[in-house]
């Protein structure tokens, strides 16, 4: 009797220990996907948006709470994907050791192009994403972004140069314009711009408007925007790649066409499942 009840409860426990390692073999990675602008703007934009000086003390400030609320939510992110050159993660991570030792001027001083000076101390990636790595005492972040070259002066040229499209284009241009950057705080700037219609209306750009560009029959609307998808199946590629086998939450940090694209890639995924904003920012 006493050998069955010990075979019973070494049972039990075998077809406990079964079902813990089988939901923990499905459990998906939470994802924080945070579509922005680029705070380096005006210029790095398809559609020109109204600049927001990311450096002043009400929007620094700003950048500490959405940071505070990151990293005191039940999703804290155990490894942070940016937008940057996935080829030069090396470069990334150097720069953002200086800023750990609060010695990031010693890289930015030395860029003498505006441009690129403005890009690296402004840009979203080292205003948000090395804070919130500082914050969650991360050693490294983990760059995304693929160099295809999207020709979109070429697809303004030809948009120029036909009244016709260029009457339809003011008017897609005019439907894109939203008043998320004039939000009274970064949150409510973040909450506006990750909302589902407005990137619905985001990619709707790509499939609505330039995929239809075919001038003399190049149809070449059609390969940029297969150029777009491309650069951004890549992006998540680079995601899927660098998930360490321990990581159960992550926060994605892209502009918000990426963001557009990406969730409908992070939906489909049945290793991922996407977390509410409104969640976190509450």
């Amino acid at each position: 009797m006493k050998k069955q009840n010990l075979a019973k409860i070494v049972l039990a426990f075998l077809s406990i220990f079964i079902q813990i390692s089988f939901a923990s073999a499905q459990e998906k990675v939470k994802v924080i996907l945070l579509a922005t602008y680029h705070f380096n703007n005006p210029g790095n934009d398809m559609m020109k948006v109204k600049e927001r000086n990311i450096l002043t003390k009400e929007n620094q400030q700003d950048l500490d709470e959405v940071v505070n609320k990151i990293y005191k939510s039940s999703y804290k992110p155990d490894q942070i994907f940016v937008e940057s050159n996935f080829n030069a993660k090396k470069e990334l991570n150097t720069n953002y050791q200086l800023y750990l030792k609060n010695e990031y001027n010693k890289f930015t001083d030395t860029i003498k192009q505006e441009r690129w000076k403005r890009y690296y101390i402004e840009g979203e990636t080292f205003q948000l994403g090395f804070r919130l790595a500082k914050k969650l005492k991360h050693q490294e972040l983990y760059p995304i972004d693929s160099l295809i070259e999207m020709r979109f002066d070429i697809l303004l040229k030809k948009v120029n140069n036909n009244p016709t499209l260029k009457k339809e284009f003011d008017k897609v241009n005019l439907s894109m314009k939203d008043n998320c950057l004039e939000q009274n705080n970064l949150m409510n700037v973040f909450l506006c711009m990750n909302d589902e219609s407005k990137l619905d209306n985001n990619l709707g750009f790509y499939i609505n408007f330039a995929n239809k560009i075919m001038i003399d029959k190049e149809y070449f609307g059609s390969n940029l925007v297969a150029d777009w998808y491309k650069r951004n199946l890549i992006m998540y590629s680079n995601i899927q790649n660098q998930i360490k086998p321990d990581t159960k939450n992550i926060f994605v940090l892209v502009g918000s066409g990426h963001a557009a694209i990406i969730k409908d890639f992070f939906k489909i995924d049945k290793n991922f499942e996407l977390v509410d904003l409104t969640e976190i920012f509450k």
